[in-house]
């Protein structure tokens, strides 16, 4: 199969994945609603240089893919879409620019469109490219400063305009993710330096005025944001949220060892693969362009795992480099590339079986059996082709079929999924329900629980009840409440359930109901008249 056909196909599998899931989804909780939620405060409030939550500073991220989703609402599209284009806009920048990097990097015509399908066919680059996070800003600002340093530090010209891409590379990195965009750097140009066998030109990346234009566009943000919101503001955003959050995570603790064990089904096809070759061709006196993605891809995963919180999404930006550095891999025949395609290829046999299996241990979600079973029957038998070819020697052709297999899961199973977990984290159409039941100047409640999707789709501040006695209240006043069933089953046999209407919508392994007095809903119908 060749690589551009490969390619061809990654294109259209990523646009096929998104027109057919974004445009009919809803923002998914917690973190994708909130951040709508965030757009929105700007939209209503104006807030845009110091963005809020509930009121109080949101210090969390930074503050760049939040003015984009705001822009784009701002300009009209639903809330899914604008949550997501920013996402699926730097995806598909990389997807672009890739084959042409990869030219610059040393690899011909083949590898380089080898490379940028592979991007695609990992399953946690497509899934983010979809979705409404500001990790894939991060994976094309940190891609497109690494293609920079390279040129700028073992290119052939002193090039302004690649000093121009790199620094403001990191500004746009800084500015959707925060000071790891510089950490990841620093310590990939530290760990190159430790083996590179000649002193390297570091002059190029500080000479003439792109860090300085940089560094300005930060402090443009930066100083105004501190001089309005004070100390403690600075302290929260500086400190708290980046080095509090490296050091002694309060969210998302896992072990040094997580990435190890999330990585070679998160990064498939190349997950084994480039991990082999940045421990094999670090140390060595390889060429340079092996050398340097090895210092890339170590230090991004040393660095994610070395840091207290983790998800398996921060991991995103090794997905570029991982794509490169697999198929400067193909180029050598060692044993050791044999195992790791091999073992990439078990992978993707066992993801195949899990698929075809998961309604059977995953029956919270609608899923049909039959159809899993297809997806999955046909993920897995090119998982088993692509092993078969690399134990008879077919290194490259295993590849392609990994990446085809990879392919496959964007085209036709991330949709298939996305359905399924938007009836599950969604709340969008409980939203709307209420917002339909209650007319647009009554405000939201909710019990107990924190539920972004709720005031962005049901475009209406809502309350929090903290207390049964508050639930009673409310409902005594005439007022509809979102509450989990669990929460209802605990108080519900303190209310007179005879007045009472409930309506249940999916929700995680769980519900939510919408509660409200039945005379409540006969007035309203009477004020809307026949």
């Amino acid at each position: 199969m060749r690589a551009k056909a490969l390619y061809v196909f990654a294109c259209f599998a990523l646009a096929v994945a998104f027109f057919t899931t974004v445009p009919f989804r809803g923002l998914f909780e917690p973190d994708e609603s909130r951040y709508a939620l965030v757009a929105q405060g700007m939209l209503q409030e104006g807030q845009w240089l110091v963005p809020h939550l509930e009121g109080r500073p949101y210090t969390h991220k930074p503050p760049l893919y939040l003015w984009l989703v705001a822009a784009l609402r701002g300009l009209g599209l639903p809330w899914t879409v604008a949550g997501v284009l920013p996402s699926f806009a730097a995806a598909a920048a990389l997807l672009l620019l890739f084959p042409g990097l990869g030219r610059r990097w040393g690899l011909n015509a083949e590898e380089s469109y080898l490379a940028a399908a592979t991007l695609v066919a990992c399953p946690l680059f497509a899934t983010m490219a979809l979705a409404a996070r500001m990790d894939m800003l991060l994976a094309l600002a940190l891609s497109v400063a690494l293609a920079a340093a390279w040129s700028l530090l073992f290119g052939e010209s002193d090039s302004p305009r690649w000093r121009w891409f790199f620094w403001l590379s990191v500004a746009a990195g800084v500015m959707s993710k925060g000071p790891v965009t510089l950490a990841l750097l620093a310590l990939t140009l530290v760990l190159l330096a430790a083996v590179n066998r000649e002193p390297l030109p570091w002059r190029r990346l500080f000479a003439g005025g792109a860090w300085v234009a940089a560094l300005g566009l930060l402090l443009a943000w930066f100083v105004p944001a501190a001089l309005s919101q004070g100390r403690a503001w600075v302290e929260e955003i500086l400190v708290r949220q980046s080095a509090g959050r490296m050091v002694k995570s309060f969210a998302h603790r896992e072990p040094f060892y997580f990435h190890l064990l999330t990585w070679p089904v998160t990064g498939f096809p190349a997950s084994l693969l480039a991990l082999g070759a940045a421990l094999a061709f670090w140390r060595r006196k390889e060429e340079p362009a092996l050398r340097f993605w090895a210092s890339a891809f170590l230090a991004i995963l040393l660095f994610f795992s070395a840091i207290s919180g983790k998800l398996v999404v921060y991991l995103l930006p090794l997905v570029p480099v991982a794509a490169v550095l697999s198929v400067l891999a193909l180029r050598r025949q060692s044993r050791w590339i044999l195992w790791a395609v091999s073992l990439v290829a078990l992978v993707g046999v066992v993801l195949g079986l899990a698929l075809a299996t998961l309604p059977y241990w995953r029956n919270e979600l609608p899923l049909s059996p039959a159809l899993s079973l297809l997806l999955g029957g046909i993920f897995a038998a090119l998982s088993a082709f692509a092993a078969l070819l690399a134990f008879r020697g077919q290194l490259r052709q295993a590849f392609h079929v990994l990446v085809a297999a990879g392919l496959f899961f964007t085209l036709a199973v991330l949709p298939v999924a996305t359905d399924a977990l938007d009836a599950r984290l969604s709340v969008r159409p409980i939203a709307r329900r209420l917002a339909a039941l209650v007319g647009p100047q009554a405000p939201g409640l909710v019990y107990r629980e924190t539920l972004s999707g709720l005031p962005v789709y049901g475009e209406r501040p809502f309350s929090r009840l903290e207390s049964p006695e508050a639930l009673a209240e409310a409902l005594q006043s005439g007022g509809a409440v979102v509450i989990t069933q669990k929460d209802w089953q605990k108080v519900s046999p303190t209310l007179n359930l005879e007045a009472l209407q409930i309506e249940s919508f999916p929700y995680r392994r769980s519900a939510l109901l919408l509660v409200y007095p039945r005379q409540a809903l006969e007035t309203g119908k009477e004020q809307q008249g026949p």
